[in-house]
């Protein structure tokens, strides 16, 4: 009966699982297809799942969907809760393996760049602009820059 009681006593303090496993997708405004599909392709290496390159496929698996904005429009906001009043914010912030590659080689494509930023055990960060203005955080893994 003891056995009974402490089984259940352990379920209820058991916390729930959250019920977002991931997020599997992304849907970026861009203002030409065909011109947003080729950049992310030369510049990041990512691969087209659909030969019109309105869905890419990152690293991981995931999906990142160009799709053509009737406006022009872009994924960023403006928040006084990040970096001081009235930060222009970025909507995701991709993981990447060499950060410092990926500086550069933005840099070379003539991509507006933020610096390369130690956040100490956060590792090293950067923002970077893709031709239609979505702004974007990389970070790479403190632990994997010391693999490599």
């Amino acid at each position: 009966m003891a056995e009974k009681r402490l089984g259940e006593s352990q379920q209820t303090e058991t916390a729930p699982k959250p019920l977002l496993k991931r997020v599997l997708c992304n849907y970026l405004p861009v203002s030409d297809l065909k011109k947003a599909s080729d950049w992310y392709e030369r510049v990041f290496g990512l691969k087209r799942w659909k030969p019109d390159g309105s869905i890419m496929v990152l690293g991981g698996g995931q999906w990142l969907f160009l799709l053509e904005s009737k406006e022009k429009r872009t994924a960023n906001f403006f928040t006084d809760q990040w970096d001081g009043e009235n930060y222009e914010m970025f909507s995701l912030t991709f993981e990447v393996e060499n950060i410092v590659e990926l500086h550069k080689r933005l840099r070379d494509n003539g991509a507006e760049v933020g610096p390369l930023v130690d956040q100490g055990s956060c590792g090293l960060q950067f923002t970077f602009k893709d031709p239609d203005g979505n702004k974007f955080n990389v970070w790479q893994d403190p632990a994997s820059a010391e693999r490599s």
